[in-house]
């Protein structure tokens, strides 16, 4: 039963990339705000590859 676990990894990743995306289009002059919006996004990759390089590793 390991699709919910690789479906909430996919779209960590997913929310991450688009978290980034918007910090590089949209920049912002503070630093604590540009902290505060890129900490989730890395949070949320991190999470993410947590969860997705084992499974992709196990595989043959």
């Amino acid at each position: 039963m390991r699709f919910p676990f690789r479906f909430m990894g996919m779209l960590s990743v997913l929310l991450a990339v688009w978290i980034g995306s918007y910090v590089y289009l949209h920049p912002v002059r503070d630093a604590l705000t540009m902290a505060l919006e890129l900490l989730p996004a890395v949070a949320l990759a991190g999470f993410g590859l947590w969860v997705l390089v084992p499974h992709r590793l196990r595989q043959p």
